[in-house]
Parts: C-alpha cells; structure tokens; sequence
C-alpha cells in the first residue's frame, strides 16, 4: 500500500459511519504495523472525531476511509487543526471524474475545498488505487474501481500563527554620487546682450489687423501698406479689405476704420451729423 505513513508516526484512522469496523480490519492492521510499536495508531468515526476533542498539532499523518463522498466540512477544519505541520491527509473515497446527474461530488471539487480548508493538494488530477491498497479495500466497497486516493497535507506553520512584518521603508543609495561635484551653472543674464534688453520701437510692433503679420495684405485699408513703403496714405473713399465693413461693428474687426460708425449701404460715402460730433456737455 502506497502510503505516506512511516514507522514512529502518530496516525488517526478515520471511518465514515457506513463503514463496518470488522471490514477495514485488514486495513488498518496493514497500517499498525507500519506504524510500528514506536508509533501510535489510533481510529475513530467521522461523528467522534471532534468529540474526542484532541489537541492541536499531534498526528502526523490522518488517514480517513468514506464509503460515500464526505460533504462534512467541519472534518477538513479538525484535520487540519490535528495534524502537525507538514502532516499528511490520506482520503479514500469514490470520486467521478466528471460531473452526472446524480454525482454528489467529484474529484475536482474535493480538491477545491481542501484547498478552501488550508491543505495543500499534491495530487491534482485523479488517479486509480494501486493493487496492494484495492485488496484492502475489497471488503469495503462493492466496486473499488470507482474509489480514488486523494492526498494533502499542511502547511509548515501552525493555524493562526502570525509574524511581524516590517513596513520600514529601507534606505536606497540609487541616486546618491560616490564623489559629488559642484556643477558650474550658467548666468542667465549673460546669454543676454545690449540688443535684447533694449525697448522696441512700438511702431515696429504694428502688424495687419487681417492677417496678424508684419505685411500688408493685398487690398490693404489700414494704412500699414503706405507705413511700410514709408508713402502717405491718399485721401479719398476708405475701401474694405473684407467686404463686410458696410453692415456694421458687429462684422468689423479691432482696425476697421469704421469702427463705431452706423451700418451704410455699399459704396455710400459715410456722413456723421454734427450733433454726434458734439461732445455731450
């Protein structure tokens, strides 16, 4: 029999209450002898397991027999609270590998919730029983092809032990230079010359209210055309550069040399009457 059991050990063999003592006979006399006089064996049902109320971290290995697949969580819960750390859990029970109307549970799903008790799995995937370990078992279940061995054991720690962790955040020499060097640094003030500090001209500054460049444009109206060719603008009908110049302030821009004069019709010389040029008293 392929078991985890070895001379010395403390071993709990657990039955389900559908087992007859007088049939896992065979079975657990097999592991008394394993376990040897240096070791202990002990056996128990399912329903006395808690009742026995033993103490935490004695067995070294629990090995328990179900006639039917065990739903009985609180097994897994003392399992795990009796074994040593590193100690094994041996279950033999009959586990499909697929799920069918009437199956009760699989072997996929009682790996699932050994996990969910605090085990860890060894063997994920299901694997028939080995010879020695199906003639033990004959007198048990009428069909030992249907049963499978599902190992675990605990974790090397106990339930609820704990230990600091240290949340100091530790100093790092990334960014510090084994021999600093004092950097030259530039003067700002002397990227600049005499040229760059003097005032402009504000003349110089005067761009086309159309185009927003220092050039005028084609049909220029403003008289930036004239300043820039340094001639004197002519005297006579101002023209629009944008054609819209007649409907009023709200279709002419910053320059417009109507600004602030009624709507006219187009080509309609523009006359203010002398009261709007009187200056309110």
């Amino acid at each position: 029999m392929t078991s985890p059991v070895d001379e010395g050990n403390e071993v709990l063999v657990v039955s389900g209450s559908d087992v007859p003592t007088d049939d896992a006979a065979d079975f657990t006399a097999t592991v008394g002898q394993r376990v040897g006089d240096s070791g202990r064996l002990r056996i128990a049902g399912l329903a006395d397991v808690k009742k026995e109320s033993y103490a935490a971290s004695i067995f070294d290995v629990v090995i328990a027999i179900f006639k039917q697949p065990c739903t009985n969580e609180d097994f897994l819960t003392e399992a795990l609270r009796i074994l040593k750390p590193n100690g094994s859990l041996v279950i033999y029970e009959p586990l499909s590998a697929d799920r069918k109307p009437d199956t009760v549970l699989t072997y996929s799903d009682r790996v699932s919730r050994l996990k969910l008790s605090g085990f860890k799995v060894k063997d994920t995937e299901r694997k028939s029983l080995d010879p020695e370990s199906k003639g033990l078992l004959l007198k048990i279940y009428s069909d030992v092809g249907d049963v499978c061995k599902v190992s675990a054991s605990k974790p090397p720690f106990e339930v609820g032990s704990s230990m600091p962790l240290s949340l100091a955040k530790k100093a790092t020499n990334v960014w510090k230079l084994d021999d600093p060097v004092e950097e030259d640094f530039i003067d700002e003030d002397e990227l600049l010359d005499e040229s760059d500090l003097a005032k402009p001209d504000a003349s110089s500054l005067r761009v086309c209210a159309t185009t927003g460049k220092r050039k005028a444009c084609k049909d220029c109206s403003c008289g930036l055309a004239e300043e820039l060719s340094g001639k004197a603008a002519p005297e006579g009908t101002v023209k629009s550069s944008c054609g819209s110049c007649y409907l009023g302030d709200a279709f002419r821009c910053a320059s417009c040399p109507y600004l602030g004069m009624p709507a006219f019709k187009p080509g309609e010389k523009v006359l203010l009457p002398d009261a709007q040029l009187t200056v309110d008293s």
